[in-house]
């Protein structure tokens, strides 16, 4: 395939010179030998500067898309409107390489980048946090067997990165599961006196999200798929070490979808959850089932982490369900309308509760139970490979303190938080 490129786009260009020469018929007169061989060592010049889709031997595709969204806040007493990247799938290119070694065997290679326009996971009421930043996402090299399975090598997903996304619908196009401060990680909690909290929202949990993997520099292998499973093991980045099992299915009228992974970490180099803790390991799961029929679905994400590394309640447990309806009413595409519900309960978090202005002194959060539904909506446009949402998520915590509270505010609690975001999602 890849052997036909340059005769084809020399093709191309010798028609298009053509039609360039036929402007000035002096020239086209006087073209000879010599004009023919300066014809040819252009062309050869443009064909080593033009963008290929790889080399003879390794294909490269290339894709992503651009999720950009708008979003209105309000922390109990303030309000506000803020535009940016969608964390919760990210904004991102990658190159993916393929070459056949023989009828069982192929190598390849991914690299893809994350862009941020102004990073919606650490905005606040201050800041809008518009980092204009590249994160890479993966880099790494594969060998497949069609009979043996994959073993992928560099910065990638751990074996459990992921698991606790597994879903049937585009859900993840607007927020995941459980990481569920992506929308309102960086905002301070607002306390029923009207002052701010040292902490953040975010910070209620030490990790990111509990029982989700993340990426690292990891030697993975997936098995082949047997009976709709798959199963995978990684290690790498100073003994952290993951395995996973991936179901997929049709039964009965439904589309079934579900895995469970777990992963433990060895150092302190990294630690688990990208959270840069100590030794510790997590439990994720998910689950997922879509009537083909009626469109109606339901998944459910179970995520748990411990630190070992720390002797307070190190535990983090949280839990999500989504549940909706996914029809195609229009030609534009696919409809999908769901609500959710989500339940955590975080140990310490160690921030002060308060700044010092707030006369509270060093008391800290012990503990929180955090509550949180929402609603969505998102319309595919097929044509353009573009999914439209809009979503609405309500927080509320109950938080546990350290110590007594100063001022005689012993019953000081943190006001709910509300957002609305909106935006879309194009795919290339």
């Amino acid at each position: 395939m890849f052997g036909g490129v340059r005769a084809g786009t020399g093709l191309g260009l010798v028609l298009s010179a053509g039609f360039g020469l036929a402007t000035v018929p002096a020239l086209a007169a006087d073209l000879g030998s010599a004009g023919v061989e300066d014809l040819e060592e252009r062309i050869a010049e443009l064909e080593a500067t033009a963008a290929r889709k790889g080399n003879r031997k390794v294909s490269l595709t290339i894709s992503g898309y651009v999720n950009e969204q708008i979003q209105w806040w309000d922390d109990g007493n303030e309000q506000n409107v803020y535009i940016g990247t969608n964390e919760s799938s990210q904004t991102r290119f990658r190159f993916i390489g393929k070459a056949k070694i023989n009828a069982d065997l192929s190598a390849g290679y991914i690299i893809e980048v994350g862009l941020r326009g102004g990073d919606q996971g650490k905005w606040g009421q201050d800041d809008i946090a518009s980092s204009n930043s590249l994160n890479l996402r993966h880099s790494a090299w594969y060998l497949e067997s069609n009979s043996l399975g994959k073993v992928t090598v560099g910065y990638t997903s751990a074996s459990n990165d992921g698991i606790t996304e597994l879903t049937l619908v585009n859900s993840i196009t607007v927020a995941k599961p459980i990481q569920i401060f992506t929308p309102n990680g960086g905002f301070n909690l607002r306390l029923s006196d009207g002052n701010r909290a040292n902490a953040t929202w975010k910070s209620l949990s030490r990790i990111n999200a509990a029982g989700e993997g993340d990426r690292f520099n990891v030697i993975r292998y997936d098995s082949p798929e047997i009976a709709g499973f798959t199963a995978s093991a990684s290690w790498g980045d100073d003994d952290l070490w993951a395995v996973a099992l991936q179901y997929q299915a049709e039964l009965h009228g439904f589309k079934l979808a579900g895995g469970i992974g777990y992963s433990e970490a060895a150092s302190t180099v990294r630690g688990f959850g990208n959270s840069n803790l100590g030794h510790g390991s997590e439990l994720g799961l998910s689950v997922s089932a879509l009537h083909k029929e009626t469109g109606l679905f339901a998944t459910f994400a179970y995520g748990e982490a411990n630190d070992e590394g720390r002797p307070e309640d190190n535990d983090y447990v949280g839990w999500n369900i989504q549940a909706g309806i996914q029809r195609k009413w229009s030609t534009l595409g696919k409809t999908t309308l769901y609500g959710e519900y989500y339940e955590g309960n975080f140990g310490t978090a160690g921030a002060n509760l308060v700044n010092a202005g707030g006369g509270l002194g060093a008391t800290t959060i012990a503990g929180s139970d955090v509550d949180v539904w929402g609603l969505a909506a998102i319309q595919s446009i097929d044509a353009a490979s573009l999914d439209l949402y809009v979503a609405y998520r309500h927080y509320e915590v109950d938080l546990a303190l350290a110590g007594e509270l100063g001022g005689g505010r012993g019953d000081l609690t943190a006001k709910d938080f509300d957002t609305v975001f909106s935006g879309a999602r194009i795919n290339f």
